[in-house]
């Protein structure tokens, strides 16, 4: 579905399904799968780290199914299930909705988090302009700077669209769009700060 906002800006498509946000997933999972077979350093050093805390078996060999919980780990979320679950929209506003929205880079900038949703939302009405994100089970408040650290653009219609808010907003077209231009800006980032060392060619 295509939308064309009143000011004249472009026409954004929008995902039509949340199916095109686990598709991008899949995408990703195959490329790890090659990174991991291949023994990148990088993946395998992040891949050990996350199997140790998971306690996830070590495979004898790397199987799609491996790469799609490590992708998804990548991302903010448990794993595969867990993904599928937050992002096909099938969430519950108590349950674990992952950390897709936050990067480590933000706890370089003030941010507020909340235990409850109402806490949060009675925070916002203050004046500034911020952004309501969820983490896990918690509300992270942020303002512009947060925004631009997760790879977004704050100006962007698509905040109108969901009133900066992406619990509010779960599951709707705004919602989906944002959820699709952040997985990408996490493209060629692991979520430990490091970039995929460049391959001998």
């Amino acid at each position: 579905m295509n939308t064309v906002f009143p000011s004249g800006a472009a026409t954004l498509e929008f995902p039509s399904t949340c199916d095109e946000l686990l598709r991008e997933i899949k995408i990703r999972a195959r490329l790890r799968l090659n990174d991991l077979t291949n023994e990148s350093p990088d993946v395998i050093f992040y891949a050990r780290w996350i199997s140790r805390r998971r306690r996830w078996a070590w495979p004898a060999k790397w199987k799609l199914n491996h790469a799609l919980n490590i992708v998804c780990t990548e991302l903010g979320f448990q794993d595969w299930e867990h993904a599928r679950h937050v992002l096909g929209g099938q969430a519950k506003p108590t349950d674990d909705m992952g950390g897709l929205w936050y990067d480590f880079r933000c706890q370089l900038l003030l941010n507020d988090w909340f235990a409850s949703y109402a806490e949060a939302r009675a925070f916002c009405k203050h004046g500034v302009t911020r952004f309501l994100f969820p983490y896990a089970r918690q509300v992270v408040v942020g303002d512009e700077n947060f925004v631009r650290m997760l790879g977004l653009d704050p100006e962007s219609p698509l905040w109108e669209e969901t009133r900066r808010d992406l619990l509010a907003s779960y599951g709707t077209p705004a919602w989906r769009t944002l959820c699709h231009l952040r997985l990408t800006a996490t493209r060629g980032r692991l979520p430990i700060g490091r970039r995929p060392a460049a391959r001998n060619l």
